[in-house]
C-alpha cells in the first residue's frame, strides 16, 4: 500500500485538479481547512466537468468527474457508502481500532473547529458527502446531487438516518444545519459560506443551495467538517465541546474518554450502513511529540498515527507500517498583521519581503521534508497541473543580503524583531524559521502554545506572523481563504481585489482565462508578503500492516474510521 497507494493519489489529485478547471476554473481543509493552519486548512473543490474531455491527464489513473454541470445528476455508491444487498452478509465489527493524534480535542461542534479537529469528529457525524480513495466526491447523507443553475446545488438526501438521540434526518434538517454552518460566528470555515444566500427544502429528501456566485467545489467542502450534520436538537445553542450530536456509526463515550488525553467512541448499532463499522471501538490518543506519535505505532500500541512528518516516513516504512498520503501539503509563512497593529515593522512591505528572502525553500525541503517536498515559491504545486504557474517557482528566491539592504531601507538596519507562536506539532519547522530569519538579521522570539491552539488564537489577533499549513484543492476556494476568510484576521481589505479575480474567474468560459485569473490573484498575495511560501509536501498518515481500508482525502490529515478493519 505504501508506494502504490500514494502514487494512485497523485494520479487522482492530478486529474482532480484539471477537470476543476475545465469549465472556467471554479471552486476548494482547511483545508479546512477551511483554510490554513496547522489547525485550519481550506478544503474545497469539485468542480465542473463540461469540458473534461479535453483535458488531458498526464497520470496512469484518471478518474470520473466529481462533478455535475447544470441539470446532470452526481450519484451511485461505492463501497464506502453502499450498503450491500439484503442476502450479502456484512462481517460484524470486530476489535478496536486505536490512533494517535497530534492533540487532543478541543471541540465537538463541527462549526467551531478546522481540518486539524477531523478525526475526533468523523467517528460520530455523517457528513453529506464523502471522498473514495481515487479523491473522489461520492455519497455520504446525499444520495446525488445537481446544478439545476451554475449557482445552484440541489441535493437529495436519505431517508433512513436516525441521529444518535434519536432525531430524524431529513432535507429540513439538513437546511437547518447549512444554516447553522453558514452563520455561526466565528466559524474557521468561513469561506466555504463567503457568497452562501440561502438554503430551502424543496421536498422532503430534496433542498438546495444557492450562492451569489458559482460555487463548483461545495460538494467536496460537504466532506469535510463543513457538511457535518448535527441533530436538529442540538441547533438551538447547545454547548456541544464536550458532547458531540450526530448520526455517525459510533457514539462518543464521555464515561471512558479521559478529557485531553483519550477520546472513546462505542458502536452505533442503529446505524444506517453497518457495513462502515469495521471496528467495535475506537480510540484516540493525543501524542504531542512527534517522534512518540510514530514510536506508538512501530511499537504496536496504535494502528494508525497521524501528521506524520516526511523525515519519518522510512523508519516507519522500514518497521513495516503503510502510508496513507495525499500530496496537496502547502506550509507557508502567514503575515496577517501588515498594518503593523501588534508590530510596526511587520507593516511595511519591505520587511515582509525581507522576511521571504530570508528562506532558503532547499534547506527547509532538505531538514523538515526529508528532501521529498519542491521548492516552489508559489502557491501550488506541479502536480495541480491547472493551476501551477512555473514562472512562480523562484518568487523569492533565498536573498539575504538583498533582504538585509530591504530592512535598512525601511528604517530598521540594525533588523527588526517579530513574535511568532510555536507547539510541539511544528517545532522543527518552526525553530529552521527562526534560524533562517536570524541570518538576515531578523530576531524571532517564540511564544510557547499547546497542539490545538493555533488557529484560534491567530484568528484572536494574537499573532500577526505564524507558520501555518493550507490543504490545497482549488484556488477558488484556497486564495480566499489564505487571504481573507479566515486569515485578514485585522480586517484590512488589503487583499480584497483576491476575491474579485476569483468571481471573475469562476464565471469564465475560457480555462485559460480562469488560469491567468487565478495566477493574479495569487501574485497579489505572494507580492503583499501575506503569504510566504515554504515549498509543497505530502500531508501524511501511517497506519500498521494488520489495518486494511484506511483512505485520506483532500483537506484531511486523518484517515477515515469508515470500513476499517484491524485484523487480528
Amino acid at each position: 500500500m505504501t508506494g502504490t497507494h500514494t502514487r494512485r493519489i497523485v494520479a487522482a489529485l492530478t486529474a482532480l485538479s484539471l477537470v476543476a478547471a475545465a469549465c472556467g476554473g471554479s471552486d476548494g481543509d482547511g483545508a479546512t481547512s477551511d483554510s490554513t493552519a496547522t489547525e485550519a486548512s481550506t478544503a474545497e473543490s469539485t468542480p465542473e466537468a463540461t469540458d473534461a474531455a479535453e483535458i488531458v491527464v498526464e497520470a496512469e489513473e484518471q478518474p470520473v468527474s466529481t462533478e455535475a454541470e447544470p441539470d446532470e445528476e452526481v450519484s451511485g455508491e461505492p463501497a464506502t457508502t453502499e450498503a450491500p444487498p439484503a442476502d450479502e452478509e456484512v462481517a460484524a465489527p470486530a476489535g478496536e481500532l486505536r490512533v494517535a493524534s497530534f492533540g487532543p480535542v478541543t471541540s465537538y461542534n463541527p462549526a467551531a473547529v478546522n481540518s486539524a479537529q477531523f478525526g475526533y469528529l468523523i467517528p460520530v457525524y455523517d457528513t453529506l458527502t464523502r471522498q473514495n480513495a481515487d479523491l473522489q466526491v461520492v455519497p455520504g447523507l446525499a444520495t446525488a446531487w445537481t446544478r439545476p443553475e451554475p449557482n445552484i446545488w440541489e441535493f437529495t438526501v436519505r431517508d433512513d438516518v436516525v441521529f444518535h438521540d434519536g432525531a430524524a434526518f431529513d432535507a429540513q434538517v439538513a437546511v437547518d444545519n447549512i444554516d447553522y454552518h453558514a452563520t455561526f460566528e466565528g466559524n474557521p470555515n468561513a469561506g466555504t459560506w463567503a457568497t452562501f444566500v440561502e438554503a430551502r427544502v424543496v421536498d422532503d429528501v430534496t433542498f438546495q443551495v444557492e450562492f451569489a456566485q458559482p460555487v463548483p467545489q461545495f460538494p467536496l467542502s460537504m466532506s469535510l467538517i463543513q457538511g457535518m450534520m448535527l441533530s436538529p436538537n442540538a441547533l438551538d445553542g447547545a454547548d456541544l465541546t464536550r458532547s458531540p450530536q450526530g448520526s455517525g456509526p459510533w457514539v462518543h463515550s464521555d464515561a471512558d474518554s479521559q478529557a485531553g488525553v483519550t477520546e472513546v467512541f462505542t458502536l452505533n448499532e442503529n446505524y444506517w450502513n453497518p457495513a462502515d463499522q469495521g471496528v467495535e471501538r475506537i480510540s484516540i490518543t493525543s501524542f504531542p511529540d512527534n517522534n512518540a506519535r510514530l514510536n506508538a505505532l512501530i511499537t504496536g500500541e496504535v494502528d494508525v498515527s497521524t501528521t506524520i512528518a516526511d523525515a519519518q516516513i522510512d523508519a516507519g516504512l522500514d518497521a513495516g507500517a503503510e502510508l496513507v498520503a495525499v500530496p496537496n501539503f502547502f506550509p507557508h509563512i502567514l503575515i496577517t498583521d501588515r498594518g503593523g497593529e501588534l508590530n510596526p515593522a511587520l507593516g511595511d512591505v519591505r520587511v515582509r519581503q525581507a522576511i521571504a528572502l530570508s528562506v532558503d525553500r532547499a534547506a527547509y525541503s532538505d531538514a523538515i521534508h526529508a528532501g521529498r517536498s519542491d521548492t516552489s515559491g508559489g502557491i501550488y504545486p506541479s502536480n495541480f497541473s491547472q493551476f501551477y504557474w512555473p514562472d512562480f517557482d523562484d518568487k523569492n528566491s533565498y536573498d539575504p543580503e538583498r533582504a538585509r539592504e530591504l530592512l535598512a531601507e525601511a528604517g530598521y538596519p540594525d533588523g527588526v524583531t517579530i513574535t511568532m507562536p510555536i507547539m510541539p506539532a511544528i517545532t522543527p519547522p518552526v525553530e529552521l524559521i527562526v534560524q533562517m530569519l536570524g541570518a538576515s538579521g531578523i530576531t524571532v522570539e517564540l511564544e510557547q502554545i499547546n497542539n490545538g491552539e493555533l488557529g484560534p488564537r491567530v484568528l484572536s489577533k494574537e499573532f500577526g506572523i505564524t507558520w501555518l499549513r493550507a490543504l490545497l484543492d482549488h484556488p477558488a476556494g484556497n486564495l480566499p481563504a489564505l487571504a481573507i476568510r479566515p486569515w485578514d484576521t485585522f480586517e484590512l481589505g488589503d487583499l480584497a481585489e483576491v476575491d474579485d479575480f476569483v468571481a471573475e474567474a469562476a464565471v469564465a468560459d475560457d480555462v485559460e482565462v480562469a488560469r491567468e485569473l487565478y495566477a493574479e490573484a495569487a501574485e497579489l498575495m505572494l507580492d503583499s508578503g501575506a503569504i510566504i511560501p515554504l515549498g509543497h509536501a505530502t500531508q501524511n498518515a501511517m497506519v500498521a500492516a494488520n489495518v486494511d481500508g484506511a483512505v485520506m482525502g483532500l483537506g484531511m490529515q486523518d484517515p477515515y474510521p469508515h470500513g476499517v478493519r484491524v485484523e487480528s
